[in-house]
C-alpha cells in the first residue's frame, strides 16, 4: 500500500521528449521548475500520483556490462545527492528520447519529481517520480474581460496519465522498489517500450508475482493435462479450474499443502500437478514459492477464469459459475448425441 498523505515535493523538472525515430525534437529545460501557485502544484501532483494504487512492484534488472547508460545509475546518484536532481532529470529525459523509436509512440511532456516522505508498505522513504503525458484535450471556457465575454480554447493534459513510474529509495540491493503505469503496453509492438527499453525493469518478487504465477500454472495445468485426450471431461476440468481460483479468493495466505488437500484431493492428481509444475517453472524460469500472501490485485485480474463457458456446436452456450456437481454429462445412444443435464433449486 502507498500513502501520499504526508508527501512534500522538493524537486521538479519539465522537459519535452519527442519521437527520436520520427526526428521530433528533444527540448530540455534550462533550469528546475519552480511552482508559483500552491493550487497548481497540488493539482498537478495529485493528477500525476492518483494512478499509483496497486501492489504490483517492479525493480531494476542488474546492469549489463554492455550498457553505457541506465536509469538506475542516475536514480542512485540522485538519492545519494539531491543536488544532482536537475542534471539527472535531463539525463533520464535524454535516455527516454533515445529509446523512443516506435512509430506509434507519441512525443509528450516529461516530468521528473523528487518526493519526500512517501509511505510504502509501512516504510517511510523518498521517491523519484518519472512521468510522461502524451495526449492533450481541448478545453473551452468563457473569458470575461473589458466588460464583455469571449469564448477561448486551450489544450492540456488529459485526465489519465499515459506513462509513469515511482521509484522508492528502499530495497536498493535488490534494484529498488517501483510501481509503473504504462498504457503503451496496449500497443502490441511497443509493449516493452516503457518498462523494459527505457526503465529496464521487471516484476519484483512479491505476493502479486507469486499469486499471478500460481494462477497461471493452474490454468496451464487444466488446459494441458486435464484434457479429453487424457480422459478428463470438460466439466471436470472446469470444476478444478474454478475451485482453484476460488481458493485464492477465499484465503488470505496460500499454502500448497492446503491447496492440494482441498482442491486436488486424489494422490494421482496431486502427483500429476507437481510434475507439471516442475516442468512449467523450468519452461518460464519461475522461482518456485509454496507459501505466500495472496494478492487480491492479482486475483481480480484473473477472476475472469472463475466463470467458465461451455460452447456446444453453434447452438448453445452454458455458463457455469459454481456447483459443478449439479452438472452431468452423458451420451444418448438412440440419438447419437452428447448431452448435459443441469440440476437446480430455483429459477429466476
Amino acid at each position: 500500500m502507498i500513502d501520499f498523505s504526508r508527501i512534500n515535493i522538493t524537486g521538479f523538472a519539465v522537459h519535452y521528449v519527442g519521437n527520436f525515430g520520427l526526428s521530433e525534437d528533444f527540448i530540455p529545460s534550462e533550469e528546475q521548475f519552480i511552482f508559483k501557485d500552491d493550487f497548481v502544484k497540488e493539482t498537478l501532483i495529485n493528477h500525476l500520483l492518483e494512478g499509483f494504487k496497486n501492489d504490483i512492484y517492479y525493480h531494476f534488472r542488474k546492469k549489463s556490462d554492455l550498457m553505457i547508460y541506465d536509469v538506475k545509475g542516475t536514480v542512485e546518484d540522485i538519492f545519494k545527492d539531491k543536488k544532482k536532481f536537475f542534471d539527472g532529470s535531463k539525463k533520464i529525459a535524454q535516455h527516454l528520447y533515445q529509446q523512443t523509436t516506435h512509430i506509434k509512440v507519441k512525443g509528450g511532456d516529461f516530468y521528473v519529481a523528487y518526493i519526500n516522505d512517501v509511505v510504502v508498505d509501512g516504510e517511510l522513504c523518498d521517491a523519484i517520480g518519472i512521468f510522461k503525458s502524451e495526449a492533450k484535450e481541448t478545453f473551452i471556457k468563457a473569458d470575461f474581460s473589458g466588460g464583455d465575454f469571449s469564448i477561448v480554447t486551450d489544450s492540456g493534459m488529459t485526465s489519465k496519465l499515459e506513462k509513469g513510474v515511482l521509484i522508492f529509495n528502499t530495497d536498493k540491493e535488490d534494484g529498488y522498489k517501483a510501481v509503473i503505469i504504462d498504457n503503451s503496453s496496449k500497443i502490441a509492438d511497443a509493449a516493452t517500450y516503457w518498462s523494459h527499453d527505457f526503465l529496464d525493469m521487471q516484476l519484483k518478487e512479491s505476493p502479486y508475482l507469486h499469486t499471478s504465477n500460481y494462477i497461471n500454472h493452474c490454468v496451464a495445468f487444466c488446459e494441458e493435462v486435464l484434457t479429453e485426450e487424457n480422459n478428463v471431461k470438460k466439466n471436470d476440468r472446469m470444476m478444478i479450474l474454478n475451485n482453484s481460483v476460488n481458493f485464492f479468493d477465499n484465503n488470505e495466505e496460500f499454502s500448497e499443502k492446503a491447496f492440494e488437500k482441498e482442491i486436488l484431493i486424489e494422490p494421482e492428481l496431486i502427483d500429476s500437478f507437481r510434475e507439471h509444475k516442475e516442468e512449467y517453472n523450468k519452461r518460464f524460469n519461475i522461482k518456485e514459492a509454496d507459501n505466500f500472501v495472496i494478492s487480491k490485485t492479482a486475483f481480480k485480474k484473473y477472476n475472469r477464469f472463475t466463470k467458465s463457458t461451455i460452447k456446444l456446436d453453434n447452438n448453445f452456450n452454458i455458463q457455469i459459475h459454481s456447483r459443478h456437481d449439479y452438472v452431468e454429462q452423458g451420451f444418448d445412444e438412440e440419438k447419437g448425441l452428447k448431452f448435459y443435464k443441469l440440476f437446480y433449486v430455483n429459477e429466476d
